[in-house]
């Protein structure tokens, strides 16, 4: 059996697409999803104090690298395509650490999945 391996050559890429690549990749480890474990009957549990805190200093960290790799695009690529993109992205950013200001570690929480969803108005598909 034959095995083959595939490599991208990222020096065909432009250096606003390697950064903007890495500003993606620290953007998608900046989710809520991170402080709960799910339990079994489908409702989720917020982790304990110490996992909290090592978890918001990854989020954290990844805000600031996220958004330095952004603006790199922004501002060292102005005409890249993927500058419109890091433009939204730093957006988001904003918003999104603003709702981690108010995160309380002392309070633990247990959150019904179908609730939240019906809340949100979403639907599962």
């Amino acid at each position: 059996m034959n095995k083959y391996v595939i490599l991208i050559d990222m020096s065909k890429k432009g250096q606003d697409y390697i950064y903007y690549k890495l500003g993606i990749k620290y953007y998608k480890n900046i989710h809520p999803n991170k402080f709960y474990k799910r339990n079994s009957d489908s409702t989720f549990e917020t982790k304990t104090s110490n996992e909290l805190i090592s978890i918001l200093n990854k989020i954290y960290l990844s805000f600031n690298l996220s958004e330095f790799y952004f603006n790199k695009v922004i501002n060292e690529y102005s005409e890249s395509p993927y500058s419109q993109d890091a433009k939204e992205k730093i957006n988001l950013l904003k918003k999104l650490y603003k709702s981690y200001e108010n995160i309380s570690l002392e309070e633990n929480k247990i959150i019904n999945n179908e609730k939240f969803i019906s809340e949100m108005g979403l639907k599962i598909i």
